[in-house]
Order: structure tokens, then C-alpha cells, then sequence
């Protein structure tokens, strides 16, 4: 009897509404109710729309924060997910790592420990400007970046930052990849990042964010375009 074969050309049909290991469908839908609810509210910046608060609360669920910790401690910059500073010494007090600083003139060095475990690093301001962090795209000095408290929490920040990616990335859980302790962006008005390079064509990741947002682009835009684009959902 001839063994029967099966059609690969057939996509075969997926039921959507039953919880997976990818996706929990109920958890989803509650979470984009909740994002729509949050803007709905008006108690946001006015850059936030459904889309970016639901993607905070998904990167926050994945890291097991509460929906509004998750709000309130992610932020975009060029189509990028980024975590605040704040928010990231908070997940390592979580995970039960004690943190230090030293702190000397224009460098920090911290220091993270957790029963027999203990890892260190630093970084100096001189790095911070090597890597562009430092500078708008006029070549001035960012405001954040100043002397006084902001470049000291910059830089401690910044140690972080290093010393996560190097020793324990597991502390920012399965987010690690999209969520960094961004260096090189002030905040303006609303609590929005500033773009740096604003006036430069738009980058791949950039339009294919707004692709996936469902925002049409005609011809050419800017960083900063796109960035309007995203924050306000517009399609």
C-alpha cells in the first residue's frame, strides 16, 4: 500500500486563541486593552501611543515588571527600545545584587555583589566622547553631559551598562536585546528623547518599524521624521 504523502505547499491553519509557548492570546489582549486604556488617559506623554506602550509593557512582561513600571521605565530613539538608567539599578536590586560607585573626576567605576559574587567596571568620560555619546549633531556638549550631577549619573549609568553586557546580562532577562542603558540621547520636551542626526535619511530599522507599525512612507524622510511618524502613530 503506498504511503501516503503530505501537501508542503499547504499552510496549515493555526488556532490563534489557544496559549502557546510564544504567546499567551488572553495575556495579550489584556495588555493591548491596557496600553489603549493608558493613552486613552491622557496622564502620558503626548509622544505615547497604543503601539509603543504596548511594546513596554510586552519587553516589561518579559522581564517581569508590573504594567505601569514597565511604561514608565522604557523609552524610543530611532525606532529603538531603550531602558532607563533608573530602571535598570532597580532590576539588579530585584536580583538581589548590592551595587557600588566610585565615583573620581570625569570616570565611575561600579561594583555589583551578590553573596560570593562580585564583578566591576568602569567607564571614563574620555570613552563617552570617543563614542559619540557625548556630543549633539552641531558637535556641542549634550545638556546631560555637562559638568555637575548629570555627567556623574551619566557615567554611572553608564558603568552599568558595561558591566551588564559583560557579566550578567541575564538581570535585564529576555529583553537584553532590545533594552540598553542608552548614553548618547538627552530627554526634551514630554520626557522624549532628543534624535541625534536628526537631519540624516532615515535608517533601515526605522522604516521597517513603521512597515510593521502599518505607516506608509512616501519617498524620503529624516531620523527625526520617522521618529514623529512612530511616536504618533500616525498611518
Amino acid at each position: 500500500m503506498a504511503e501516503e504523502t503530505k501537501d508542503l505547499t499547504v499552510t496549515p491553519k493555526l488556532d490563534i486563541t489557544e496559549p502557546t509557548e510564544f504567546l499567551n492570546p488572553i495575556v495579550w489582549g489584556q495588555m493591548k486593552a491596557m496600553a489603549s486604556s493608558f493613552v486613552k488617559s491622557g496622564a502620558l506623554p503626548k509622544s505615547e501611543n497604543d503601539f509603543t506602550v504596548l511594546m513596554k509593557i510586552q519587553a516589561g512582561y518579559e522581564m517581569g515588571m508590573k504594567p505601569l513600571e514597565a511604561v514608565k521605565s522604557f523609552y524610543f530613539v530611532n525606532g529603538a527600545m531603550n531602558i532607563f538608567g533608573s530602571a535598570t539599578m532597580r532590576r539588579l536590586r530585584e536580583h538581589g545584587w548590592r551595587i557600588s560607585y566610585k565615583d573620581e573626576p570625569n570616570k565611575c567605576t561600579v561594583t555589583v555583589t551578590k553573596g560570593d559574587e562580585t564583578y566591576t567596571d568602569y567607564i571614563t568620560f574620555e570613552e563617552a566622547e570617543q563614542s559619540g555619546f557625548t556630543k549633539d549633531s552641531y558637535g556641542k556638549t549634550k545638556s546631560a553631559w555637562r559638568e555637575g550631577v548629570s555627567r556623574r549619573l551619566k557615567l554611572r549609568y553608564g558603568a552599568v551598562s558595561v558591566l551588564l553586557k559583560t557579566y550578567i546580562p541575564e538581570v535585564l532577562g529576555s529583553a537584553t536585546d532590545i533594552a540598553e542603558v542608552a548614553m548618547d540621547y538627552d530627554l526634551g520636551e514630554n520626557n522624549a528623547p532628543t534624535v541625534a542626526n536628526g537631519d540624516e535619511p532615515a535608517t533601515e530599522k526605522q522604516i521597517e518599524t513603521l512597515t510593521t507599525m502599518g505607516i506608509k512612507v512616501d519617498g524620503e524622510i529624516t531620523r527625526k521624521q520617522a521618529v514623529e511618524l512612530m511616536t504618533k502613530g500616525k498611518k
